[in-house]
């Protein structure tokens, strides 16, 4: 009898749960297995369930992630169209790179993973460049999102969990990566091995430019800077590259409304607003990241 994805993701976490520790106390957590059940749990007895799809639920009670399921929905769209592609591959390229002098297993932690279509692709594309052992793992505190990633991309580790407090075990990976997303850098240097790296992204200056010359009347809106994002990073890490990725994507009908619901700029945006922003309907949109890599 074949094992069911629960069964299979149980063993995963059982031969890496040596990465993951308790939110509540810190301690090491074991997988306990039985016919019906897969827990981890630690030495003062904290109990955290493998739910059905295969993810653990390692936050507190009472934290609650404001992103909803409808914007990662929107998200894993863009991502199978194409949006993300040219900066999943440089992502790629970069981690390749370093894995190709690594050590295995290549130990890859997403924070603030979503829905987990970025640590999928980039694992996919790394493997392609590299072959090498590549044990990745992503955190979110939404439920939503990560119950959507467990879904949607088996084989790799999925926690729901809060940064500020991450149930990740000290020095367990080689690579952070945290894209578009908020960033806690002690908790970073932390959960990083020494000589790790964090690869952080950024919107650029110009990123969907269109998009919020339409939304907004104001100069002050429609204009972006992460400076003062680099310069923090670089306060954390040896900053050791910073590249911009910068492409247009084109729009049509299914990713214009997909875009609309993703992204943030459209979070309490009045109806008139929102019918200037779907006039972009088959027009060319800006699309710019910043990458940074830092090493611990």
């Amino acid at each position: 009898m074949f094992p069911t994805r629960k069964e299979r993701q149980a063993e995963l976490l059982a031969r890496h749960s040596g990465m993951l520790r308790c939110p509540v106390c810190h301690g090491t957590l074991v997988l306990i297995h039985t016919d019906s059940t897969a827990s981890l749990v630690c030495a003062s007895r904290h109990c955290f369930d493998v739910s059905r799809h295969g993810y653990v639920h390692l936050a507190n009670a009472g934290y609650r992630s404001k992103y909803e399921r409808e914007m990662f929905d929107a998200r894993r769209t863009m991502a199978a169209n194409g949006f993300f592609s040219p900066l999943h591959d440089a992502v790629s390229q970069k981690l390749a790179e370093y894995a190709a002098i690594g050590d295995e297993p290549f130990c890859v932690l997403d924070a603030g993973c979503g829905e987990g279509s970025h640590l999928a692709r980039i694992r996919e594309e790394v493997s392609k460049r590299h072959p090498v052992e590549f044990v990745g793992a992503g955190v979110d505190l939404s439920k939503a999102g990560i119950a959507l990633a467990a879904k949607a991309h088996p084989g790799l580790l999925w926690c729901v969990g809060d940064l500020a407090n991450a149930p990740i075990a000290d020095r367990s990976f080689a690579v952070i990566l945290n894209v578009l997303s908020p960033s806690n850098t002690r908790e970073f240097a932390r959960m990083l091995k020494n000589d790790g790296l964090v690869i952080k992204v950024v919107p650029g200056e110009r990123y969907l430019q269109e998009l919020r010359e339409h939304l907004y009347m104001q100069p002050g809106n429609r204009t972006y800077s992460n400076a003062a994002t680099i310069e923090r990073f670089a306060t954390s890490f040896s900053l050791l590259d910073c590249e911009q990725v910068a492409y247009s994507f084109r729009l049509d009908q299914q990713n214009l409304a997909a875009l609309i619901r993703m992204t943030p700029l459209t979070w309490g945006a009045e109806p008139q607003q929102l019918a200037k922003a779907y006039e972009l309907v088959d027009r060319e949109i800006s699309v710019e990241f910043t990458v940074l890599v830092g090493r611990k």
